[in-house]
């Protein structure tokens, strides 16, 4: 059985909007086998959200990985260890899609090239934002056209990254559905000027650029009403310490940028911030991942939720 450690995701980062993703040092873990029929297990957190079937993203991306490498009609034994909140924004679809695929290109020979791989779960996943930082690490700027997917990779480095996660869903169709088909032009401009300086300040570690850098005007605003208290949660994170924060995703979790020394600190305080207006919620002080989706040693520990900020 082969086994593959995926990263969570952060995507849009403000005002990088379905362009920008980000690899977190929370994950899970997908082990594929050849069986005789499809059987999947799902055992961790949010278990009861995931289709344990032949539907479940990574056994659908492991089966497409059979498909291109010429073994249509194997079928598999998946395993999923989860430790990332599902339907929070931290792209755990994207790590399910990744870590079958990987996994299964591992079990059946590695016949997949490392850029086929990246462009089938960027495809499957409809975007590179989160799939491409899961698959690779560390910060991936990309973008999808009819060559494939076109992009660079950051590995930011001193960054902190608190998140706070509360307990509600928003699903990714009503975040879709919240957005207009027209926008200001002065928004669309407002939003461009940022995206540049949201990856000039993460390239060269000017994260103090990173409180303007991630505003934005495209999604935040027409999202908002899906999380209640959203903008009190952003400003508590900049005023304990934050360099910027932002809804993560679709959310509702939101992502605070920090320096180390003070993740913990501001992701207390974003979940009082959260827990001030009766909401529950969690949080987690973490790490930028530089791995990203990594075949693990037969008989590692499974993947294990870090333990939230008091």
């Amino acid at each position: 059985m082969i086994s593959v450690r995926v990263p969570a995701t952060s995507a849009n980062l403000g005002p990088g909007f379905d362009a920008v993703g980000l690899a977190l040092s929370l994950s899970m873990r997908i082990s594929l086998d050849r069986a005789p029929e499809p059987f999947v297990e799902v055992f961790g957190v949010g278990a009861d959200l995931i289709p344990a079937t032949p539907e479940h993203p990574a056994y659908r991306a492991a089966k497409f990985v059979a498909e291109f490498i010429g073994e249509p009609d194997v079928s598999f034994h998946l395993i999923q260890e989860n430790s990332i909140p599902p339907a929070r924004g931290l792209g755990g679809s994207a790590a399910a899609l990744v870590g079958g695929a990987v996994a299964a290109n591992d079990l059946l020979g590695r016949a997949m090239a490392p850029e086929d791989l990246l462009n089938l779960v960027c495809d499957l996943d409809g975007h590179p934002d989160n799939a491409a930082p899961a698959l690779l690490g560390g910060l991936i700027i990309g973008t999808l056209t009819p060559e494939g997917i076109k992009s660079v990779r950051l590995e930011p480095e001193d960054l902190g990254a608190a998140v706070v996660v509360p307990d509600f869903t928003v699903s990714t169709s009503a975040a879709r559905h919240a957005l207009p088909e027209l926008v200001p032009h002065k928004d669309a401009v407002f939003n461009v000027g940022r995206s540049g300086l949201l990856l000039g300040a993460l390239a060269t570690g000017r994260y103090d650029l990173l409180g303007v850098a991630m505003q934005d005007r495209l999604h935040q605003p027409y999202r908002a009403h899906l999380i209640p208290g959203l903008e009190e949660v952003i400003s508590t994170a900049l005023e304990h310490g934050a360099y910027g924060s932002c809804l993560s995703g679709s959310g509702p979790t939101v992502l605070a940028f920090t320096p180390p020394e003070k993740t913990d600190r501001v992701a207390a305080a974003m979940r009082e911030a959260f827990t001030g207006r009766g909401t529950e919620a969690k949080a987690w002080a973490l790490e930028v991942d530089l791995a990203g989706a990594r075949v693990e040693p037969p008989g590692e520990v499974a993947a294990r939720l870090p333990e939230p900020v008091a």
